[in-house]
């Protein structure tokens, strides 16, 4: 796995997957949570057709400021923005398909560190804690940067050498550093890059090396 080279929507590709197994080590992963873990740009959808009356489908959302592509008032996109900040339990943001249990596994043989550009942790902490089923809150490592690019020094803090994310303009930041980025596919992604694409936790699942003798199990 480790320096294989291949073509991804016309862009050259270099898995930089580095260990001797070809696998992520446990305690060298961290994920972004919107969109990777949280699924909240399909709950901002939802919410904008059902209760706005907004006609607009989550395909539709092709880039990751949503506002340059779809038509919605700047007073209505606020609004239900700081409705996903301040309570992500009750607008009922779920988690992408498959996150929780590759999560909870994952917290069974390393702490979780999430590193999120929200503006405060304590919502979405108590969002993770009511979907994640891990044995110790302690599992769960949650930092808050506010800005995209405070999360590199975050991530280094860390030890961190691969981080999920699906925000290429923090993938761009990450090329430059120690950390290998891992994009989750979203339509918001969905241009040439250079960087390895998952398109699902199945697949975040078959990067990890799971046991100390370097077999997935």
């Amino acid at each position: 796995m480790a320096n294989i080279l291949k073509i991804q929507q016309g862009c050259i590709v270099k898995n930089r997957i580095e260990d001797k197994s070809g696998r992520i080590l446990p305690n060298e992963l961290a994920f972004d949570i919107d969109g990777v873990f949280a699924d909240t740009f399909r709950i901002f959808v939802e919410t904008a057709r059902e209760q706005y009356g907004i006609q607009v489908e989550y395909e539709d959302i092709t880039e990751y400021d949503f506002r340059e592509v779809i038509d919605i008032d700047e007073k209505i996109s606020h609004e239900i923005i700081q409705r996903i900040l301040d309570n992500p339990l009750a607008i009922g943001i779920r988690p992408v398909f498959g996150s929780v249990d590759v999560l909870t596994r994952l917290s069974h043989i390393s702490p979780l560190l999430f590193v999120t550009a929200r503006p405060e942790r304590d919502s979405i902490l108590e969002w993770i804690q009511q979907h994640l089923r891990v044995a110790r809150m302690s599992d769960i490592r949650l930092e808050a940067t506010s800005v995209h690019e405070k999360k590199i020094p975050v991530l280094l803090k860390h030890g961190i050498r691969y981080f999920v994310e699906d925000r290429l303009e923090t993938c761009y930041l990450l090329e430059k550093t120690p950390v290998t980025p891992i994009v989750f596919e979203q339509p918001w992604n969905r241009k040439p890059h250079p960087f390895q694409t998952v398109k699902s936790w199945h697949e975040i699942e078959a990067l990890i090396q799971w046991n100390g003798n370097g077999e997935n199990i």
